[in-house]
């Protein structure tokens, strides 16, 4: 009797058990099919981070986030589920110096404030010219005071079908003689700087732009605070009020412009003279395209001074330094680039045929800044960003970098120097959902760079 009542015991908890594992199985598989937004399934994913591919990968987005990158072959329900069927899967681009003057002056004269009723339309216009192009994120290195309410507000509410915007607000000049151009704001002392950093770091702002035209005291101070306040510091520093090499005795680590290299490399007086002459010899009076001085600098240096940037270049690798690229500016005028729109038309057949080559000595130091350890990161500031962006990878991979090292540039580089690489940059568990499927890959043929991409912004396949 004991044992036939313990039977019918145990038949009722098995019954039950049974009843709740199914029932169980059951309210999982539900859940997992609204588990996940977006499952992209046998990609060929790049890490930014070693620069290696991984084959046959899942990635599972949620809310716009990336939950888990995995090898497996599950079957993840999903309310969209995109087969990648093998093909390259990237991060998006990021930016890290550009202008909405740039975008924007295209359209007419900039206006004075953004105007309420029109911010949708201006937030569409600067997002149009990068996004449809892979470009995902970036950084606005200078704009009016007037106009950061509206870009705070497009910060602080990201959209899938919008470009991701950070600001520095605008980049902090000394006094000036004239006004100031709209991208740039004046403060005429120590504690001037010092105050404007706070009230940046006030607005929500996390990182300071410090222009050439600052002199040391003022730029010192603005340093010293907004690295007091953990914010991330940049330094547009080229010309003869401050030099690169001061900048990095004070502690500057990120700078806009690999191309401001020549101005610290030559700042000489003497130097400088037997430069003037050399510009005169080669193109006269009156050369006011700053490319074409620019570059001549690179190939004077090249030829007579060579030890001088090889100095430079040494103290930045050793104190880890990061360079914005804005390369594609500097060849546009020649002929040199992809989407080119903005050929110099006053320099003679010999003139520009010289500036070529020494368009291929700058690009060769670039290189040389690379290999030696400096951290190039995309900085394109020029009108076309997004065209600019594929530009600058096709002249890189042109001038002898890899593809891996083109793709880190372009994506973990920047995040990291933005001090965003815990949201951007890579693929991976916890990190934005911003990805690009290629159509075709640069792996097999540099030339793809050009190449359609399907662009996942927030998780959402955007629409261009």
């Amino acid at each position: 009797m004991i044992i036939k009542n313990d039977m019918k015991a145990n038949l009722t908890i098995l019954k039950v058990l049974t009843f709740t594992l199914a029932l169980f199985i059951t309210l999982t598989s539900f859940g997992q099919a609204g588990n996940y937004d977006l499952v992209i399934k046998h990609a060929r994913v790049f890490n930014s981070k070693t620069g290696a591919l991984a084959p046959n990968q899942t990635i599972l987005i949620k809310g716009g986030v990336i939950t888990k990158v995995t090898g497996d072959r599950h079957n993840y329900p999903a309310k969209k589920t995109i087969d990648a069927g093998g093909k390259l899967v990237t991060p998006g681009f990021i930016d890290t110096h550009i202008h909405l003057t740039d975008v924007y002056r295209s359209y007419g004269p900039l206006p004075e404030y953004l105007p309420k009723d029109s911010l949708e339309v201006y937030r569409k216009r600067v997002s149009d010219t990068f996004l449809p192009y892979g470009v995902t994120t970036a950084m606005i290195m200078g704009e009016s005071e007037k106009w950061l309410a509206p870009t705070l507000s497009w910060r602080n509410n990201p959209q899938p079908n919008y470009l991701d915007v950070y600001t520095v607000g605008g980049a902090l000049v000394a006094t000036q003689a004239r006004k100031p151009y709209i991208n740039h704001v004046i403060v005429e002392s120590p504690l001037a700087a010092k105050q404007k950093v706070i009230e940046y770091y006030n607005l929500g702002i996390r990182h300071i732009k410090l222009y050439w035209k600052l002199r040391r005291p003022e730029f010192e101070a603005a340093f010293k605070t907004a690295d007091s306040l953990g914010m991330k510091i940049y330094g547009h520093v080229d010309q003869h009020v401050m030099f690169i090499d001061t900048a990095a005795d004070i502690g500057l680590r990120n700078y806009e412009h690999v191309l401001t290299l020549g101005n610290t490399a030559l700042r000489g007086d003497k130097d400088g003279k037997d430069f003037n002459v050399d510009m005169q010899k080669y193109y006269g009076p009156g050369h006011g395209n700053g490319q074409v001085e620019r570059l001549e600098m690179f190939r004077f240096i090249h030829d007579k001074k060579p030890g001088l940037m090889d100095a430079l270049i040494a103290k930045l690798a050793k104190n880890h330094a990061s360079f914005s690229t804005s390369i594609h500016l500097m060849g546009e005028p020649f002929g040199l680039t992809y989407f080119t729109n903005q050929l110099d038309t006053t320099l003679s057949a010999t003139q520009a045929a010289r500036c070529r080559e020494n368009f291929k000595i700058f690009m060769g130091y670039v290189k040389q800044a690379f290999d030696k350890g400096i951290h190039l990161r995309i900085g394109t500031d020029w009108p076309n960003g997004g065209k600019a962006m594929i530009s600058e990878q096709l002249l890189l991979s042109q001038y002898g970098f890899t593809v891996p090292q083109i793709l880190q540039i372009s994506t973990i580089n920047g995040a990291t120097a933005l001090g965003l690489d815990s949201k951007y940059g890579s693929i991976e568990k916890g990190k934005q959902a911003d990805l690009l499927i290629w159509d075709k890959s640069p792996f097999e043929d540099a030339q793809n760079f050009l190449a359609g991409k399907v662009i996942v912004k927030d998780g959402v396949v955007f629409k261009k």
